[in-house]
C-alpha cells in the first residue's frame, strides 16, 4: 500500500501536472479550493472508473470537517483498490486548501494512470500470447541465440509452412489485382486526356476560349468538321495576284 504525503514537487513533475491539466480542461487558478473536496478527482476517476466511482457517495461540501469525511469516504472505498491510501495529516492539508497540496495529488493521480496503462497493455500482451498457444497453426520452438558473449536460449514462434505458402499466394493474388487496377486507373487517365484535348478543340471552334490563345491557334491551323487541325488554304487574292 503506497500512502501519500506531502512533499514537494519538482519542475519538472509540477510542468506534468500541468499539461495533465490542460489535456483534462480542468482550470489552474482555483486548483487548491477546488481540490480541498474530493468532488473534482470523483468525477473524474468516475470516466475511467464508472463502476468503482459513485458520485452519490461525495456531495459537494464546504466547511473543513464534512470536507475530512468525505476524503476517508474515498480513501477507503476508492483509493484503497489501487492499493493508495492517503495520510490524515494529507487530508487535512487538502481539506484545508494548502498550497501545493492539491498538485501533489494530481501528480500521483497521475502516476497511478500510467501504471493502470501499464497493466493494460500487460493484459492485451497475454492474451494475445495466450491466443497464438491456443492456435495450432502457431507452434513455440527453442531457438539459441549469442547475447554478449553467451549463448542464451529464446522461445521462437512459428508457423507451418502450408499457412505461410497460402498467405504468399494470397498477398502475389493481391499484387496482381493492384496491377490490374493501376492499368485501368492509366487507361482513364490517358482516355480523360485525350477527351479534355477534344473539348478545348470543340471550344475554340466556338471561340470559347481566350483571345490570345485562339490568335495563336488559328493563326497557324484551323479544325475542321472531325476537329483536326488543318494548315489554311490560300486565298483567293493570293490566287489572283499569280
Amino acid at each position: 500500500m503506497h500512502t501519500i504525503t506531502s512533499k514537494n514537487l519538482s519542475s519538472e513533475e509540477l510542468m506534468e501536472v500541468h499539461n495533465w491539466l490542460i489535456q483534462n480542461n480542468i482550470g489552474t487558478h482555483r486548483l487548491r479550493r477546488d481540490f480541498s473536496d474530493v468532488w473534482p478527482l470523483a468525477e473524474i476517476l468516475k470516466r475511467h472508473y464508472p463502476r468503482l466511482v459513485d458520485l452519490y457517495n461525495y456531495p459537494k461540501k464546504s466547511s473543513v470537517q464534512l470536507k475530512m469525511a468525505n476524503w476517508e469516504t474515498f480513501n477507503f472505498k476508492v483509493l484503497s483498490k489501487f492499493k493508495i491510501t492517503l495520510s490524515r495529516e494529507f487530508m487535512e492539508l487538502l481539506s484545508n486548501g494548502v498550497h501545493g497540496t492539491a498538485e501533489v495529488l494530481l501528480h500521483e493521480i497521475i502516476r497511478l494512470e500510467k501504471r493502470q496503462r501499464m497493466v493494460e497493455e500487460r493484459n492485451v500482451s497475454v492474451r494475445q500470447e495466450q491466443a497464438w498457444e491456443e492456435n495450432d497453426e502457431v507452434k513455440v520452438v527453442v531457438v539459441n541465440k549469442r547475447v554478449g558473449d553467451a549463448i542464451v536460449q529464446i522461445p521462437q514462434k512459428m508457423i507451418l509452412y502450408s499457412l505461410y505458402e497460402k498467405m504468399s499466394q494470397d498477398n502475389q493474388t493481391k499484387d496482381l489485382l493492384i496491377d490490374t487496377y493501376q492499368q485501368r486507373l492509366t487507361h482513364m487517365e490517358n482516355i480523360i486526356k485525350v477527351k479534355t484535348q477534344r473539348i478545348e478543340e470543340l471550344l475554340m471552334q466556338m471561340g470559347k476560349i481566350p483571345p490570345k490563345m485562339a490568335n495563336t491557334v488559328t493563326s497557324s491551323c484551323f479544325l475542321n468538321y472531325d476537329g483536326k487541325c488543318q494548315a489554311p488554304a490560300p486565298s483567293l487574292d493570293s490566287d489572283s495576284r499569280k
